[in-house]
């Protein structure tokens, strides 16, 4: 195993193991079937050694994957009259472990830009990879939180049930028309030059994903507190990476106050929200 991994969080059972880094983002880079020794995470550790956000550090140019999370926002914006960090404050902050043990970790963010106490707890049961979260004392009206699990291409295919589509941006990607996702989930091959952002609406399925050998990862999750579903994918088109990021959200638009402005949004009454995800493998 590459030396600094050893300074991630292992979490392992017969069936599962998963480091996490704590240091940054709180995030999962490696989720591994012990079966079939399939991995389900694309992450950049090559970069790593160099890899050190502040608050407010843009987020696209030092971007190295994991399954991390977006709170308060996505794009930079308003919010509480004042500009929110770039894809928002929990990727590049460090979090304090609660509680540790063989297979369970629960650890604890505070919002440097929200305020709001953030608490995750990552639990492994069986073949089962569960995720729940709680963001506490949140003193925003309207705000954005959207998972953003980032996964290898690999000659993969993604498959859920969904009543509609819509690019993110029209100027953006050269896999989806208007009308037409293509391919955009199947045939997922790395070095296309190709890639695309996509909004799905009306999810009503498990998200169900083949890897070239066949072998399947199962995301679940609370398609209450988050009812839209967005896929970034870069088939070596963006940034020359080869990445597929599946993103249930909150929200069904980027832009936080255009989503409010069409009922495109999920808040909930009080001031805490809570959420979850499962990822099984076989």
């Amino acid at each position: 195993m590459i030396g600094f991994m050893n300074n991630f969080i292992r979490l392992e059972n017969s069936n599962l193991l998963v480091l996490v880094d704590v240091n940054y983002g709180g995030k999962i880079v490696k989720l591994i079937n012990k079966d079939n020794g399939s991995n389900w995470v694309w992450f950049n550790d090559s970069k790593y050694s160099k890899y050190s956000p502040t608050e407010f550090s843009d987020y696209d140019s030092q971007w190295i994957g994991g399954y991390e999370e977006l709170y308060p926002n996505d794009k930079v914006e308003l919010i509480i009259g004042k500009q929110a960090p770039d894809h928002g404050e929990l990727w590049s902050s460090s979090w304090e472990i609660i509680n540790n043990t063989t297979t369970t970790l629960e650890i604890k963010c505070e919002g440097y830009f929200s305020n709001s106490t953030i608490i995750k707890k990552i639990e492994l049961i069986g073949n089962k990879l569960l995720v729940n979260f709680e963001i506490k004392e949140i003193k925003i009206k309207n705000y954005l939180f959207k998972l953003h699990l980032a996964l290898p291409v690999n000659s993969h295919v993604v498959k859920f049930k969904f009543e509609s589509f819509k690019k993110v941006d029209h100027q953006f990607g050269n896999i989806v028309q208007d009308d037409n996702l293509k391919d955009f989930l199947t045939s997922i091959n790395a070095d296309e030059g190709r890639n695309d952002f996509v909004y799905f609406y009306g999810i009503d399925s498990e998200i169900k994903i083949f890897d070239q050998n066949n072998n399947v990862c199962i995301l679940e999750y609370d398609k209450v507190t988050l009812p839209y579903f967005w896929i970034f994918q870069s088939r070596g088109g963006w940034n020359n990476l080869n990445v597929n990021v599946l993103e249930p959200c909150n929200s069904g638009l980027k832009d936080i106050q255009t989503a409010v402005k069409n009922n495109l949004i999920y808040i909930p009454n009080d001031n805490n929200f809570y959420t979850w995800y499962t990822i099984e493998l076989i």
